[in-house]
């Protein structure tokens, strides 16, 4: 028991925990509507907590489990790292389980805000999570289309928050979408940096499709 939460926990990378909560604040910032209420307030904490450790167990783990065999000749995962490590295949079902338990806490809790556009974006958001990875579309392997994935992840999370602060998709700021852009751009840079490593487990990203260098320019021109 003890050592299946512990494969769990490092799966979930729990350095990225803050990740979804950050980007939840800054989106209810942006949407100039920030709680007051008790009721509101205990809402807004469970979608930041739903946000934290299960949303990281979807989009991390299901990414484990699906990239095994890559995962197990890949120089940066063979050593202990914040890419977490190689995940045995006899741990993949529990990872499986608390992926999917994780799936209904994220989505019963965006149900709580009785706001459409939060429960909409969420459950795009969980889509993008599983279909990373996961096939049948396995995002990750088509290029380009990955980092405007990891583009698109970064936007939802951040419009769950704006969007719990109620703000609405006709009157979306600009920062949100820039916000994304970067977060591509970033992906794409580190796909760039990555190239020899992923060439040699088998992976395919935007760099070793379209080379180094095009890899860059579409990064910082993301930027």
């Amino acid at each position: 028991m003890a050592e299946n939460l512990l494969v769990v926990l490092s799966a979930s990378r729990p350095a990225g925990w803050c990740f979804g909560p950050i980007l939840f604040g800054i989106g209810l910032i942006h949407s100039r509507s920030i709680p007051k209420s008790r009721t509101m307030l205990t809402k807004a904490g469970f979608q930041v907590i739903s946000l934290s450790f299960p949303l990281c167990i979807v989009v991390f783990g299901i990414n484990d489990i699906y990239d095994y065999e890559s995962d197990i000749i890949n120089p940066r995962k063979l050593a202990s790292s914040l890419e977490g490590g190689v995940i045995p295949p006899v741990y993949h079902p529990i990872l499986r389980v608390v992926a999917h338990v994780s799936t209904l806490f994220i989505l019963c809790i965006s149900l709580m805000t009785l706001n459409l556009q939060n429960v909409l974006s969420t459950a795009l958001l969980v889509f993008l999570g599983w279909q990373y990875s996961a096939p049948p579309f396995r995002l990750k392997e088509i290029p380009v289309v990955d980092s405007l994935t990891n583009g698109a992840i970064v936007f939802l999370t951040w419009f769950v928050g704006y969007s719990f602060g109620r703000g609405r998709l006709q009157e979306l700021p600009d920062k949100g979408v820039i916000l994304s852009f970067c977060a591509a751009g970033t992906h794409a840079l580190g796909a760039a940096v990555d190239v020899e490593s992923d060439i040699a487990s088998g992976q395919t990203t935007i760099a070793t499709a379209f080379g180094r260098r095009t890899a860059a320019i579409f990064g910082v021109a993301s930027l």
